[in-house]
């Protein structure tokens, strides 16, 4: 499992840093443009939006794994060890569920919105509804990984 999450860890990290760079090219593209030029792109805003939903979802994703994204932990910190134990499996397994529900109702919402374009570049709309999904797969694979021995070695 840890093996298989480790290379989906490096694939997404890999993609962030494309989807960054694209979004960095079309926005300093615009900004040179508008200013230099006195032309403005039509797509280079609606390119960063959809690349900025993607890097936030592999970004929060990678922070499930690593336990590094926003979350409250004082009442955790005041339980003996064994509770505490115990208190990260059930918000693991909490997660996990939250995920598979993600997963399935953005699905399900981009297969009704099936077929739908954006309106500057007219991409398919999926790839922003795809969002959904894929943060769910990505949380639930993520959250149930937690559920294993080897999860504390991956806390940052």
């Amino acid at each position: 499992m840890r093996r298989f999450c480790d290379v989906v860890e490096k694939a997404l990290k890999y993609a962030a840093v494309v989807v960054v760079l694209l979004m960095l090219a079309a926005l300093a593209a615009q900004v040179f443009l508008r200013y230099v030029f006195g032309v403005s792109l039509s797509w280079s805003e609606e390119l960063a939006l959809l690349g900025f939903g993607w890097v936030v979802v592999i970004a929060t994703a990678i922070g499930v794994r690593h336990m590094t994204h926003a979350r409250m932990d004082l009442l955790l910190n005041i339980l003996p060890p064994s509770m505490q134990w115990v208190l990260e499996r059930v918000i693991s397994l909490m997660l996990c569920a939250l995920g598979i529900f993600l997963a399935i109702s953005g699905w399900n919402y981009m297969m009704e919105t099936r077929g739908a374009t954006s309106a500057a570049i007219g991409f398919p709309i999926e790839f922003l509804y795809a969002l959904a999904p894929a943060f769910g797969v990505l949380l639930a694979l993520f959250s149930f990984e937690r559920l294993f021995p080897h999860a504390e070695s991956l806390d940052e």
